[in-house]
């Protein structure tokens, strides 16, 4: 999953979806979540599974890429059918509905709404620690994720990882985690240094602040 591709076309859009204010955004999928845990008609279902598949299309969002997303939880939900005992043809069905909206619904929320303006409106209702936390869990998904990119191109220049060969193997994925561990104490350190020299005081600010 490309995180700075999600986060470019929550940017970058200019659909009708990417300009609704963001707080109206999130009362609308908070109220349409409840709806669908809510509801037991599959004909209701259906129609706003199709509804939300409509709405993405008209705000000209990748539909390979809602697809792709949409397949983490279905892999989970595949799990709990083959786990569980009793199910029929129309709970099946009717799970499936539900969670693939709710899916739809979050992602469709998150490629149309940037990260700032989320925080920004979390801020309002929020302590200013606890959407600071936020924020800097969000940005540490891209350092981490840059870290992984850059330890899987030395992983392969070393040889990479083969399990005919389980002792080299185990040492390059030792040496790897070590690294990436090293590696996000390190950064973390900087980053909280360099904000103490902000003078940071547990609170972000954003530009209508």
């Amino acid at each position: 999953m490309d995180v700075y591709y999600i986060d470019y076309i929550s940017v970058s859009g200019a659909s009708w979806l990417h300009k609704a204010p963001a707080g109206l955004k999130m009362v609308v999928a908070a109220v349409m979540i409840g709806v669908l845990l809510w509801l037991r008609y599959i004909w209701i279902l259906s129609a706003i599974f199709a509804a939300v598949v409509v709405i993405a299309l008209s705000a000209r969002l990748p539909i390979k890429l809602l697809a792709v997303l949409a397949l983490y939880p279905l892999f989970f939900l595949i799990i709990v059918f083959l786990s569980t005992a009793g199910l029929n043809v129309y709970s099946v069905s009717m799970l499936m509905l539900r969670v693939l909206s709710i899916t739809e619904i979050v992602i469709l929320f998150l490629l149309t709404t940037s990260y700032p303006t989320v925080f920004g409106v979390l801020g309002r209702v929020l302590p200013g620690v606890l959407v600071a936390a936020l924020f800097f869990t969000y940005r540490s998904i891209f350092v981490i994720s840059q870290s992984l990119s850059d330890i899987s191109i030395a992983l392969h220049l070393r040889g990479g990882i083969d399990w005919k060969h389980p002792g080299p193997s185990l040492g390059n994925l030792g040496r790897v985690l070590g690294h990436l561990l090293v590696d996000t104490i390190d950064s973390s350190e900087r980053k909280a240094d360099s904000l103490r020299i902000r003078g940071f005081v547990n609170r972000v600010y954003y530009l209508k602040q």
